[in-house]
């Protein structure tokens, strides 16, 4: 869940990445609530979108909405079970960019 330790180019949470200028506003709105709401989000870019074939990536928790949970001082339930269990440490994290308000 946590192997990820840098934002793909195109994540929605990086200001100005190809995702976050064409994602709808209130899409992104949504996302951050459901976040603030203990909920997790995915990176998309490991998410088996094609159910008919089977894949051996696992989902992965998404960089830039963990950056940002922790931008507004708020990680989730998963982040904070992750850093007790050492897989996860916010100074680990990364991003080309900079990740939304």
């Amino acid at each position: 869940m946590f192997k990820l330790k840098q934002t793909c180019k195109d994540c929605p949470f990086v200001e100005g990445s190809s995702t976050n200028k064409t994602i709808l506003n209130k899409r992104i709105i949504q996302i951050k609530s459901d976040l603030l709401q203990d909920q997790s989000f995915s990176c998309h870019k490991t998410v088996n979108y094609n159910e008919d074939k089977p894949t051996t990536v696992k989902e992965q928790h998404c960089v830039g909405a963990m950056m940002w949970l922790y931008k507004v001082n708020h990680p989730n339930q998963m982040m904070r079970i992750g850093e007790r269990f050492g897989l996860l440490k916010e100074e680990n994290l990364s991003s080309e960019g900079r990740i939304i308000d």
